[in-house]
C-alpha cells in the first residue's frame, strides 16, 4: 500500500506543481508508467552488476528505460522525488557495483522543496568528489526546462545548471547540457513533455541521445 501511495503522488505532481492561471492539470496513462517502473526494475536484476553504467537521479530518469539505449549493462537507481540529499544517502549503493561509468540528473525537486542554490551546489559537489573517487566516468545531466507557468522558474533551473556546470568543470566531470534540446518558447517543450516537468517518451529519446553523444 505504502508502495502505491508513493506511485500515485508522484503521478500528481505535475498537478502539484501548477499555480493559478493553468487551466488544466495533466493527464497521463498511469498504468503505462507502471509499467515503465516495473521494467526498469526488471531490468535492473540483470544490469546492475560489476563495471555498469549507473544511472541515478530523479523521475525523469526513473521512468527512462535505459537499459533500450545501450549494448552493455545500463542500471537505473533514479527514483521519483530524489533530491540531491536522497543521492548521497544512496552512494554507497552505487560505489558497491564498481561502476564504469556514472551518469546524475538531479536537483528539480531540492527547487521545489526550495533548497537555496548555494546547499544544492554544496550537495553536487560532495557527490562528485564521491563518484570521482569510485569511478573515472563521471557525467551529470543538466536539469530540464518546466511549463513557465509553475512556481520553478527557468531562469532559477538556469542559474543551477551554471553552478552544476562550475562543479563539474572543477572536479573532472563531464556536464551534459540537454536544456537547449528541450526547451520551446521559454519552456519545456509540449512535443517532449507529459506534464509540466516530465518528459514522454519523445522528451526521453531526446535526452537520452545527448547522453549517448557525449558518451562517445
Amino acid at each position: 500500500m505504502a508502495c502505491h501511495t508513493r506511485f500515485i503522488m508522484f503521478v500528481l505532481l505535475g498537478a502539484v506543481a501548477f499555480t493559478a492561471g493553468c487551466t488544466r492539470a495533466p493527464v497521463r496513462d498511469t498504468r503505462s508508467l507502471k509499467l515503465i517502473v516495473e521494467e526498469v526494475r526488471k531490468n535492473n536484476r540483470t544490469a546492475c552488476v560489476s563495471g555498469c553504467i549507473v544511472f541515478e537521479g530523479d523521475s525523469n530518469l526513473e521512468l527512462t528505460k535505459v537499459q533500450d539505449y545501450f549494448t552493455v549493462p545500463a542500471c537505473n537507481y533514479a527514483y521519483r522525488g530524489s533530491t540531491t540529499d536522497d543521492i548521497l544517502n544512496r552512494k554507497e549503493k552505487v560505489s558497491k557495483l564498481n561502476p564504469h561509468t556514472i551518469i546524475l540528473l538531479v536537483g528539480g525537486n531540492d527547487l521545489i522543496k526550495r533548497t537555496p542554490l548555494e546547499k544544492i551546489s554544496a550537495n553536487y559537489e560532495r557527490i562528485i568528489r564521491y563518484y570521482r573517487g569510485i569511478c573515472d566516468k563521471v557525467y551529470c545531466i543538466s536539469n530540464l526546462p518546466v511549463h513557465p507557468e509553475i512556481f520553478i522558474k527557468n531562469d532559477e533551473m538556469k542559474r543551477l545548471n551554471a553552478l552544476i556546470e562550475g562543479n563539474c568543470r572543477r572536479l573532472g566531470a563531464a556536464y551534459i547540457d540537454v536544456f537547449p534540446l528541450l526547451l520551446r518558447n521559454g519552456g519545456l517543450n509540449p512535443d517532449y513533455a507529459m506534464d509540466p516537468v516530465h518528459l514522454n517518451e519523445a522528451g526521453r529519446n531526446v535526452l537520452m541521445e545527448a547522453v549517448k553523444r557525449r558518451l562517445k
